[in-house]
């Protein structure tokens, strides 16, 4: 696969992801060293700014799809991690790709307070005696 091609699919498959129901955004993928040598590239222009989000690899084993997303807290990130999954698969098979590894990680919940001084009390309802009480944290 050239580079072109696995730009396009790459760009397909992040087309895919953001049409998932509870996905709020998606974000750079690959390891820490991987984004900072994307970084570079872009920096000294050897990288197209517009390039996906998503990272694609082919390997003798064959293909592997990172995705980093966030998601809506109200939609529940195991079931959204699920729908994306699936649409990254359907996104490969469509394109004649069949993936060694797909591999989904949220990195953002939307929705979601931090734990802090201002925050009320833990509900009486999530509370196994039926009490509301400050947070311990």
């Amino acid at each position: 696969m050239t580079m072109s091609q696995e730009q396009l699919l790459a760009t397909a498959v992040e087309t895919a992801i953001r049409s998932v129901p509870g996905v709020a955004g998606v974000f750079r993928a690959g390891t820490t060293v991987s984004k900072l040598v994307d970084v570079g590239a872009r920096l000294v222009g050897a990288k197209d700014e517009a390039a996906p989000l998503v990272r694609i690899e082919e390997s003798a084993d064959g293909g592997r799809v990172d995705a980093a997303i966030g998601v809506q807290a109200s939609a529940g990130a195991v079931d959204t991690v699920h729908r994306v999954h699936a649409a990254v698969d359907a996104a490969l098979v469509q394109h004649g790709v069949v993936p060694a590894e797909i591999r989904v990680t949220v990195v953002h919940v939307d929705g979601i307070a931090s734990p802090g001084p201002l925050s009320p009390g833990i509900p009486a309802s999530l509370r196994e005696d039926g009490q509301e009480h400050a947070p311990s944290w």
